[in-house]
């Protein structure tokens, strides 16, 4: 008995002392900070005097800021298009009334004719950008004030609505979760515009050697700052940031009137981070001939069969078609369930048995190449922690924010988002307990076309953009239950650079044909994958990384794209006659 009492102050006084150097800890920063400072005053202010008369007090507030700095340049052919500095800091107020059980949030009803948003109790406004007390705390203050009477209203709405229908099992509004107390360094909060341009301008300058490509840009953006995240159950947190991407951009146009675009893409936490200019030349280059082959390469008429997704491709397939899909959280009252909803497929076989799906953005690096998707506090202060999402090809569990769902009641620390956060993954990892070598992929894929008699197979290496693919590309996405979902990258989604694999190892190149139809049952029914993985990176808020090896398909169909193109150009491109001779240009 004495050793469990003693157990027991031990463990007060830990927690007492933690929470003692915690507090010391803010304050320390708050002498320091003043974004911080202003942050911490107002909310403790709203926190004790934020009431309407005969209506609740919030439960909970939270603050989230960014102080930001964007530069990005954009160029074509040597010449700059645009260029811009962008300064800013945005606040985020989220507010609940009621309580955790049930507050104003996950409601989306037809109420007296007005609708009324999940994210209810959600709102921002533009905060000063010099470092003045008074008038950040003024910003705050108004923007609190304004949000709190809209979430009252909105509240009150949400009862009245649930007092007419039936619902059973909801869970909580919000999950409890510890509180955050950590404080990264301030980032500089300053970015060389005259570097960007000077990049932006040199790499489209290469363009100017192919007369073939009839758009090209090059555009690279630069964003610095600081993130701020205090909340009433003392999470104090500040996070520095900065990152850099740079897209390569071109276009041709085939003599049957189709366009084909490509694009390269890549990310840095830093500019030196970002690919030489000689690697990032021989890339654009390797990338403008390719399309040139591919527009003078034959139709693909149909295709019924075998499929190989080189690892590019299949990287950019799984963020499309996967990403979205492993987030969870409850459906908002008065909205309806998605039929493929994943959590009704949990502990069913959604893949191959051979494949494991980890997503893990503790990882600041893959193979050499950074994880766009690396973070370690989510934008609701939730420390982030890795999450096995399909073993063996089986569902075990969906990333979560703050909103519980009916199977799980605690956030993985995945609610992602500056001005909303939600579920979102950050780094996809995708492996295979039996991976092949490439040239075992080739043999596998070949093998799956004698077995059908198919004289040749189809092999995929880069999913671009092909004119008249949208159409369809929407429908993928309909049949899915996906909509709004940003494709990975910055990559398209129609087969780009595709070729006829023969069994005696000859290939042809061959374009305009896309996926005609492409379900989850697809998945489940590919025959292996591959040991190379490709690292994707994509933009957007916090970034996003998905890792995925070659994949085989048993069975997809392929059909030609068929519309009406526009005609080439009856001009040739001036290029094409600045590249000429003197004495030919002038006959």
């Amino acid at each position: 008995m004495m050793r469990s009492i003693s157990a027991i102050v031990l463990l007060i006084v830990c927690v007492s002392w933690n929470r003692a150097a915690a507090d010391d800890k803010v304050q320390t920063e708050v002498k320091k900070d003043v974004v911080l400072r202003a942050l911490v005053d107002e909310l403790e202010r709203g926190k004790d005097g934020l009431k309407l008369e005969d209506l609740q007090r919030p439960y909970f507030i939270e603050y989230g800021l960014g102080d930001t700095v964007s530069s990005s340049a954009g160029a074509r052919l040597g010449a700059l298009t645009s260029s811009s500095e962008n300064r800013w800091r945005r606040l985020r107020t989220s507010i609940r009334v009621g309580s955790y059980d049930q507050d104003n949030t996950n409601f989306s009803g037809d109420y007296g004719g007005y609708y009324f948003s999940m994210f209810g109790g959600m709102g921002g406004a533009d905060i000063p950008i010099e470092d003045d007390y008074n008038a950040i705390r003024q910003g705050i203050w108004w923007a609190t004030d304004r949000e709190y009477k809209s979430v009252i209203e909105n509240y009150e709405r949400k009862l009245a609505f649930m007092k007419t229908k039936v619902i059973e099992d909801k869970p909580p509004d919000f999950s409890h979760e510890d509180p955050t107390v950590s404080f990264e360094d301030r980032v500089e909060v300053a970015i060389s515009l005259k570097d960007l341009e000077k990049m932006a301008t040199d790499l489209s300058r290469i363009f100017l050697e192919y007369p073939d490509v009839q758009s090209s840009s090059v555009n690279i953006n630069g964003t610095a700052g600081n993130k701020y995240l205090v909340n009433t159950e003392g999470t104090r947190l500040r996070v520095g940031d900065a990152r850099f991407s740079l897209t390569i951009s071109a276009t041709v146009q085939a003599d049957d009137g189709m366009r084909l675009s490509d694009s390269i893409n890549v990310y840095a936490r830093k500019l030196d981070g970002l690919p030489s200019m000689k690697d990032l030349s021989e890339r654009c280059r390797k990338m403008v001939q390719q399309l040139v082959a591919i527009k003078n390469a034959p139709k693909l008429e149909s295709y019924t069969g075998p499929v190989l997704f080189e690892p590019r491709a299949a990287a950019v397939l799984f963020s499309q078609r996967f990403a979205g899909q492993f987030a969870g959280g409850q459906r908002p009252i008065g909205s309806q369930s998605n039929p493929d909803d994943f959590e009704k497929k949990l502990n069913k076989r959604i893949l191959p048995k051979f494949l494991n799906v980890v997503d893990d953005p503790t990882k600041e690096s893959i193979d050499g190449q950074v994880v766009m998707g690396h973070y370690l506090y989510d934008d609701q202060g939730v420390k982030v922690r890795p999450v096995t999402l399909v073993e063996g090809g089986r569902l075990k569990t969906l990333v979560m924010s703050r909103n519980p769902s009916k199977t799980f009641k605690k956030s993985t620390g995945h609610g992602r988002g500056d001005y909303r956060p939600s579920p979102s993954v950050g780094c996809l990892v995708v492996t295979s307990s039996d991976a092949q070598a490439e040239q075992a992929l080739r043999r596998k894929l070949l093998e799956a076309c004698a077995d059908e008699d198919l004289e040749f197979g189809i092999r995929i290496a880069v999913l671009g953009s092909a004119e008249g693919d949208s159409g369809r590309y929407s429908e993928y996405l309909s049949s899915l239950g996906i909509s709004g979902f940003a494709r990975g990258g910055g990559e398209g989604g129609t087969p780009l650079a595709m070729y006829k694999v023969y069994p005696d190892g000859h290939e042809e190149l061959v374009r305009g044909a896309e996926i005609a139809r492409f379900d989850l049952k697809a998945f489940k029914r590919m025959l292996a994958a591959g040991d190379k993985p490709y690292v994707l990176n994509s933009g957007g808020t916090g970034g996003r990384t998905v890792v995925a090896p070659g994949l085989l398909f048993e069975e997809l169909d392929l059909a030609k794209i068929e519309r009406d193109f526009d005609k080439p150009p009856i001009l040739p491109n001036p290029l094409a006659r600045a590249q000429k001779p003197a004495d030919e240009a002038d006959e």
